[in-house]
Parts: structure tokens; C-alpha cells; sequence
């Protein structure tokens, strides 16, 4: 069950939401409602019982966080995803997930706000290989490592990784010291989770503060804003983003 957590906090802390819970517990923990989707912290110990089910009409994707957990995505054999990784099931494909290593497996579902588990699964009769030779953005499954060794470390750069009638969901990769201008999106609520590195959040007429692994922050629109990463190693971000809409 989906526990009433408070949702859109500016930034809601990772070691915050997991000291709330034992270890080796099973929970759920809504922390974001943003008008196009529902996102919810999720804890599943190794052995907790599956529920294969169907989204038909629209996509349903999660960040990896702590542990490892097993994915099977429609008729693709399962994968395992490991810290950052993005797995996604597009609409209409059946999804049954397993947690497999760590005290609690987490992974942070981000679904449409009126989604639900009524349209139950069957397993596939086969199975077939997850090609890794596609490129992103929405992958079966997106892995971090990959896009960070294929880009590097010594320079900035962004990934696409969701891009749907939903949102637009990037990896930005930053090393410390940049100094950007304040920004502000005034059509859309837009919100981070940070992967890697420290970073600062600048936030008009509030106290800046700074976010880590794990940490989801918030920003409502029309609010002013900067990013910037701090410390002496880069920083890793996801950002979702309201759909690009071409004209």
C-alpha cells in the first residue's frame, strides 16, 4: 500500500525516506504528484511476491536506486539493474519485478497519476534477448554505466532517456565549478533525482541548499532557479521535464 508521504517537498532526502522504514521492510512512499505523472519511492525485499500486470494505454518507467532488481518487460528476458539505471514498460507490455540483492531493493516507479494494477499479466510463452544495441532514449533498459563510459568523465554532457506524451527525462552529467544563470519554466513543474556528486540548488528568495545520491528535489513553475555542482567530483542528475512538443 501506498502510504500518504508528504509529496512536492522541495527536496526530499534519501536518507530521510529510508530512516522512516525498517530494514528488509515492504512499502511504498508517493513523493511526487506533478500533473502528468505519480511517482512513488517503492522498497521490495528479495521475495517479495511479484504482481505481473498491463498498463495499456500508457508508459511506465523507474529509476534504479539501492540493491538489485530483476526486470521482465513484456517477451524480453529479464535484466537486472544496478544504482541509476532506467527500465522502462511501454505501453500495453506486461512488467513483472523481483527484487534480488540488497537489505531492500528501491526503485522510484514514476506512472501516470491514475494508473493501477487491475489488468493483470501473463507470462510469455518465449522469451527474447533485450537488444543493447539500441540507442535511447526509451530503452527496455537504460544503463547509467553505459552512457557514462560511452560520454566520458572530463566534460559536461546529457542524454536523452524518456521521451513520451509525458515527459522528457535526461541524464546531465556536470563537472564542479560552473556558474549557470538563474532559469525558470513557466509552463511546467519539473523535478530531479540526484545520482552521482553534490548539488547545489539556488532557489529565488529561499536558502540555497545542497542535494546527494538518492535526493529528489521539486520546483513548481514560474519558480527562479540555478544548479550548480559543488565538491571536487561531478555530478550525475536526472531530470523529468514536461514533453517536448514539436511545432
Amino acid at each position: 500500500m501506498v502510504t500518504a508521504a508528504s509529496m512536492n517537498l522541495r527536496i526530499a532526502r534519501h536518507s530521510e525516506i529510508m530512516g522512516r522504514h525498517g530494514e528488509g521492510e515492504r512499502w511504498a512512499e508517493q513523493l511526487v504528484e506533478d500533473g502528468r505523472n505519480r511517482a512513488v519511492w517503492i522498497s521490495g525485499p528479495p521475495g517479495t511476491p511479484p504482481d505481473p500486470h498491463i498498463h495499456p494505454d500508457f508508459n511506465e518507467w523507474w529509476i534504479a536506486l539501492d540493491g538489485r532488481t530483476q526486470w521482465q518487460i513484456g517477451q524480453y528476458e529479464p535484466v537486472v539493474s544496478n544504482w541509476g539505471d532506467i527500465i522502462m514498460a511501454p505501453a500495453g507490455f506486461a512488467h513483472d519485478i523481483r527484487p534480488k540483492e540488497g537489505v531492500q531493493a528501491i526503485r522510484f516507479g514514476v506512472t501516470h497519476p491514475n494508473s493501477n494494477h487491475d489488468i493483470k499479466g501473463v507470462a510469455p510463452c518465449r522469451l527474447i534477448p533485450v537488444d543493447d544495441g539500441q540507442t535511447n532514449p526509451n530503452l527496455i533498459h537504460t544503463k547509467l554505466k553505459a552512457l557514462v563510459d560511452r560520454n566520458g568523465t572530463s566534460r559536461d554532457w546529457t542524454e536523452i532517456v524518456v521521451s513520451d506524451n509525458r515527459n522528457y527525462a535526461t541524464y546531465t552529467h556536470e563537472l564542479p565549478g560552473q556558474s549557470p544563470g538563474l532559469d525558470l519554466h513557466s509552463d511546467e513543474n519539473r523535478w530531479w533525482v540526484v545520482l552521482q556528486g553534490k548539488i547545489t540548488w539556488s532557489v529565488e528568495g529561499e536558502a540555497s541548499f545542497v542535494a546527494g545520491p538518492g535526493d529528489v528535489v521539486y520546483l513548481e513553475k514560474d519558480t527562479s532557479y540555478s544548479i550548480n555542482t559543488t565538491g571536487e567530483l561531478s555530478s550525475i542528475r536526472l531530470t523529468v521535464s514536461a514533453p517536448i512538443i514539436q511545432s
